[in-house]
């Protein structure tokens, strides 16, 4: 994944003599020749500007998405490539829609994933959160599975997918009550209380600075699996676990759910930087909150390198991103009737961790300390670089043990 973002007032995209350029403005920021574009998508978080018919029809040329996000860092539109024609696929995709013991089964799967997936998440953080009981959290989950069970033989009539929904939300909870510590830990003053607001189901207008990193972060997760999604030919209005409903797109949703770990890690790693203000964040008339165009690359570069990082799936290693496309083309060959089984191969997550007090002391280090500590001159610098171009770093024992 290697998205270019551009952000602010006066944008405009257009192609000159076989050139895409871009300027914020009225200043020429980017220029591309044909076939020489390293990016492989562009976000677009502007209020006011313009983009030619000439520039998507280059854009699309290069096979490059195009994400338009609102003022709130909600996804409004993404220009995607001409997708796969496949009629086959989405014939039998609305049939099993239809078919509930056929909807359910790829239903169950999905919320499985997501759960074993939020598990996994909160595993690795009690690592380095005390804050979190990994071992009540377990057995909290096991609790609402075997209600859920119950519930089911007690009320065989009832559509099981109600079951389902209804044992997602309770395990939601749970989820966010033990990030809701690590967020308030971090940065208390952002005063962080939950994903719901008095006024909307989910907080699609932010009302803390917390729930603007996720909405934000959420937006390029979204993109990516729309964009996957058109690769392989599915129709986005039709899913499996999400419901129907106008002018949504359910099977993004249900994709979503497999890899939303993804967005709330970045957005802890950026927290955990503790390069955020209250002034890194824009509120409006409304009192909603928005992210600063500083503070949007500053997420995006984390939410790249979690896209980038490569684990191991059988004998092979694979980015983050090439698991999500496979996963959605798994789910095309079982709809499809190509796979007799439908299995996710999502990877453990494994969460490379610095404690955020090792990277104050680094990036606060004189060459005094430096020496006194016995740290080699290039390494500090190294280090230094990277963390000032909000990548994550590796601190291994020796040297870690030197800055303790």
């Amino acid at each position: 994944m290697n998205p270019l973002l551009v952000s602010g007032y006066g944008i405009s995209i257009n192609v000159d003599k076989r050139k895409l350029v871009i300027r914020e403005k009225g200043k020429q920021v980017h220029e591309f020749y044909p076939h020489q574009i390293n990016y492989d998508s562009l976000i677009i978080e502007g209020y006011y500007g313009n983009i030619s018919f000439e520039a998507i029809r280059w854009l699309m040329k290069h096979n490059i998405t195009v994400s338009v996000l609102n003022w709130n860092g909600n996804l409004l539109s993404v220009f995607l490539p001409k997708e796969p024609i496949n009629g086959k696929l989405k014939i039998r995709q609305y049939e099993i829609y239809i078919n509930e013991k056929e909807r359910l089964k790829i239903a169950e799967k999905i919320l499985e994933e997501k759960i074993r997936k939020s598990e996994n998440m909160l595993y690795e953080l009690s690592e380095y959160y005390p804050e979190i009981e990994h071992i009540k959290v377990k057995k909290r989950i096991e609790k609402e599975e075997k209600l859920k069970r119950d519930m089911e033989l007690k009320e065989e009539n009832k559509p099981k997918l109600s079951y389902l929904l209804m044992y997602e939300g309770r395990v939601a909870q749970i989820y966010w009550k033990e990030l809701s510590k690590i967020f308030n830990k971090l940065y208390p003053e952002f005063n962080f209380t939950s994903r719901s607001t008095k006024s909307y189901s989910w907080n699609m207008n932010a009302s803390d600075e917390i729930n603007a990193l996720l909405n934000y972060s959420y937006a390029l997760l979204e993109s990516m699996i729309r964009k996957h999604i058109n690769a392989v030919g599915l129709d986005p209005s039709i899913g499996f676990l999400h419901e129907l409903a106008s002018s949504k797109t359910p099977l993004v949703y249900d994709l979503q759910e497999l890899f939303r770990w993804v967005s709330d890690l970045s957005v802890i790693q950026l927290l955990e930087d503790k390069k955020l203000k209250k002034s890194s964040f824009i509120v409006t008339e409304n009192y909603h909150i928005r992210l600063k165009p500083q503070t949007s690359k500053l997420l995006v570069e984390k939410f790249k390198l979690n896209m980038n990082k490569k684990y191991e799936v059988g004998k092979k290693r694979y980015t983050l991103e090439t698991i999500m496309f496979n996963t959605v083309r798994s789910l095309g060959k079982y709809i499809l009737g190509k796979s007799n089984t439908l299995k996710f191969e999502i990877p453990y997550i494994r969460i490379e961790h610095i404690e955020p007090e090792l990277t104050e002391k680094i990036l606060k280090m004189t060459p005094e300390e430096r020496k006194a500590r016995g740290i080699n001159k290039s390494t500090l610098w190294y280090q230094k670089k990277k963390l000032a171009q909000g990548k994550s770093i590796k601190v291994y024992g020796k040297v870690k043990s030197k800055l303790k």
